[in-house]
Parts: C-alpha cells; structure tokens; sequence
C-alpha cells in the first residue's frame, strides 16, 4: 500500500502538472517553432570518457600484490649476503611482503520521471506536432522525453559521486577523492603505505606558492612554485611506474596521465607554466603583466588545444593533457580549489576505470514484474502505475575502480582569481550560470487544465 498512497499523493501534488514536451500541457508554444534547443542538457564529458565504463557482475574484486622482494634479513636485522665463500655452505634465502586492494561496493542511483495520465499518450494540441529536435529526429511522446530528463538527472549525480562518493554512505560508490588518498590497508589490517596516492595541501596559496605547503603531510619549501612542485609529482609518479615491473615495459603515451581541475585552474596553471617557461623572474602576482610580451602571448598560445582541446603542458619533453571537471572540485565559500593528477594507463595496463552492474539479465529473470533495460543493460526501468496514473524508474548501478593508488595525486585548496568568478555545471551550485531561472515549467492555460 506504501507505494499506491505515494502515487495518490503525488496526484494532489501541484508539481505534478508539470508541462510536458509533447502532449497537451505544452512545455512550449507548441504551435511556434518545432525544433527543440536546451540549454542545460548534457552534453559528452570528456573526463568521465577518460575513464571509460564497462559491464561487469562481478560483486566482490580482490587484487593482489607483492610489494617487494628482497634478500633475507639477518638475525641482527640486517642484510643477508648473497655471496658464499665455501662452494658446500649454505646460502641465504629471499623474502617479499604483500598488499591487496579490495573493491565490493556498488552504488545505487534512481530517479524517476514526472507522473502522467496513460489517457494522454498520442495527444496532440495543434497539428504542428509531431517536435522535431535539431538534427531533425522526431520526439516521438512524452514517454521518450521524461525518460530522458530521468537520465540527465542521474548522470549529474553520478558526476558529483564521481569525485565525493564515499562507500560508508548507503547507495554511494567511493568516488576518487576516498581512493586518491594516505593510509592504506590490507583487508588483515596491516598498513599497506606501498598504496598511499600523492596528496598536496596547497593551503590556500595561488601559484607562486608560499608558505604552509605540504607533500603526504611534510613541508614543502616556500620557495617552490606550483609548476616545480607538479613538475616533481609528475617524475615521481614516473619512477614508482618504471619501479613495477608489470609497468615499466609498457610505453607511455599522451594521455596516460592527464590533470583534471576545474576551468579556471586550468587556464590559471597554463599563464603560469608560460610565465615559468619563457618570463624573466618568478612565478608571481606580475604574472599578468609578464604575459604582455609578444614571445609570452605566442608561447601561451601554442599550449592550446591538445587531447581534450583544454590546453597541455611538458614535463621533461612528455605531453600532459589538460582537460576541466566543474563539479564539486572548487569551495564556493573559500574559492578554494582541488587538481588531479591521474594516470588511467601504462600503454595497454589499464589503471583506473569505471562498472557498471549488468542489469539486463533481470527483466527475464522476472517477466512479470515489467522491467526493461536500455544502453545494453547500464540502466534498467520500469513504470509505477495506479490506474491511468504512472511514472517511469529508472536504476543504475556504477562503481570505481583504481588498481594503482600510488601512482594518482591530489593537489587540494589552490586559490586562482579570475574576472567573473567562478562557473559550475551543478544546478545545485550558487555559481551555476542561471542561478535565477529555476522556474517549474506549468500548465497556465485555463484550457488546458482540463486535461490534468
């Protein structure tokens, strides 16, 4: 009965006349234009495609891992000889130590679209109808367009999650910034640090760096600006991967690793590797002044572009791209701002990655409970009815993984001002561009209420 009163009360609610793209309560005039043009549904994500996602119903993965190897201790705990002088004496043995990394958790996104009349499907207001989209495809009902703004809804939670998802939440996946991180254990509890990422605490500071600066919670010197200290993560996270030896005779290439930061610490990190590469001085606060040479403007221009279009910088002669998540990477209060460095790969050893749980073995595995699945069984749905009345579920499953902790970096609180202030994707964000417009979309012609 729970779920019968939820939908009774849902048809009380005035939320639920909400417009619709295609029926009688028209989200538009519908006798205007016929193409339909947003300006907030989503787009590609260039980072979450970085990862890549992959089917899997597999519940519990353990990895495995000997984190050294090495000659045998003495019994004064020093190291044993590896050299014999008598031909029949005996020798000395080899030793190692392991770490695994354990990964059971999925989590659990479902939204559901607005109620509709089952009566309204095929209606039509004005014979201008059926909408087209601007590539010229038809929006076939109702039914199509909520399942859509169902899914938007949910790849938006999965874009919070994706950074901010911590697994002692139920329903929530451990996002990056609880796998990017100090600590690490075995399953048996014995200290795994062989695991432990690269996390900086830029502690407020801009690019020129300053004081209160740590690496894995030592001090960094004042002196070092924010391209040195990258420049050394970088080869350090080079050298634990030519130190592995499933690793180090995998090739490199562009793309491997990359830096993630929101956009304007992006174009903030590019004015100050310019200024770092070709300006007299330091990296400071005359940094905008520097860039007003001809040599600084052209070499600044010539790091635009790249595998993500968002600009790239050089590391020793390797290529790293750049490419900008806005969502919920920067304070709004502090301005403070949080960067990755992630390496996805080693040539063809895949490092980071995205699951999803199967879901398309369940609509025949309970025919009759009418669920269906879409995008080759990442989503699975199904509609809620009481009499004419319904609404569509829809249910994904994902979770990431992250084999090599070690080799990812987190640079947390660097401040950038910019012109304008910040912009974010999140229509939760004050910062989100029209923070004025949220407006529910309502039948307001008395015609038409008597279709609701």
């Amino acid at each position: 009965m729970a779920r019968v009163n939820r939908i009774r009360e849902s048809v009380m609610d005035p939320s639920a006349s909400i417009a619709t793209i295609y029926g009688c309560c028209g989200l538009f005039d519908l006798c205007s234009d016929q193409d339909l043009m947003s300006l907030s549904m989503e787009g590609q994500n260039k980072f979450l495609d970085w990862i890549g996602w992959e089917k899997s119903d597999v519940c519990l993965i353990k990895k495995n891992f000997i984190s050294y190897v090495r000659p045998e201790r003495t019994a004064q705990n020093a190291r044993s000889t590896g050299y014999i002088q008598d031909p029949c004496g005996d020798s000395n043995g080899a030793e190692w130590g392991t770490v695994d990394f354990v990964l059971e958790h999925w989590g659990l996104l479902r939204r559901h679209g607005p109620e509709r009349n089952a009566t309204d499907v095929g209606k039509k207001y004005c014979e201008i109808q059926p909408r087209y989209r601007l590539d010229g495809t038809p929006i076939r009902d109702d039914a199509e367009f909520d399942m859509r703004i169902t899914m938007e809804a949910m790849l938006q939670d999965l874009k919070v999650l994706l950074f901010s998802g911590n697994a002692g939440t139920p329903g929530q996946f451990d996002g990056i910034n609880r796998l990017v991180k100090t600590g690490y254990t075995s399953s048996n509890g014995n200290i795994a640090d062989i695991l432990d990422s690269i996390i900086i605490d830029w502690n407020g500071n801009g690019f020129a760096g300053g004081a209160g600066i740590t690496w894995n919670g030592k001090p960094v010197g004042s002196g070092y600006n924010f391209v040195d200290v990258l420049m050394a993560i970088i080869r350090r996270i080079k050298d634990r991967i030519n130190m592995a030896p499933a690793l180090s005779s995998q090739p490199l290439s562009v793309g491997d690793i990359i830096f993630v930061a929101p956009s304007h610490i992006l174009r903030c990190l590019l004015d100050a590797y310019t200024c770092w590469s070709v300006c007299p001085g330091a990296v400071d606060a005359g940094i905008i002044v520097a860039l007003q040479s001809f040599e600084a403007r052209t070499f600044r221009n010539n790091l635009n572009g790249g595998m993500f279009g968002e600009g790239r910088i050089f590391i020793d002669g390797f290529e790293i791209p750049l490419t900008s998540y806005n969502w919920g990477l920067t304070d709004e209060v502090t301005g403070e701002s949080d960067a990755y460095i992630l390496t996805g790969a080693v040539g063809n050893v895949k490092l980071i990655s995205g699951q999803y749980a199967d879901l398309s073995k369940v609509p025949a595995s309970y025919p009759e409970a009418n669920y269906s699945y879409t995008d080759g069984g990442k989503f699975l749905t199904w509609l809620e009815r009481e009499k004419t009345c319904l609404y569509r579920e829809v249910e994904f499953q994902p979770r990431l993984l992250m084999w090599a902790p070690w080799a990812q970096c987190r640079i947390q609180d660097i401040v950038c001002d910019t012109p304008g202030g910040i912009l974010s994707a999140n229509p939760w964000e004050t910062s989100f561009f029209p923070q004025t417009s949220f407006v529910s979309p309502v039948c307001t012609d008395p015609d038409l209420q008597q279709f609701l």
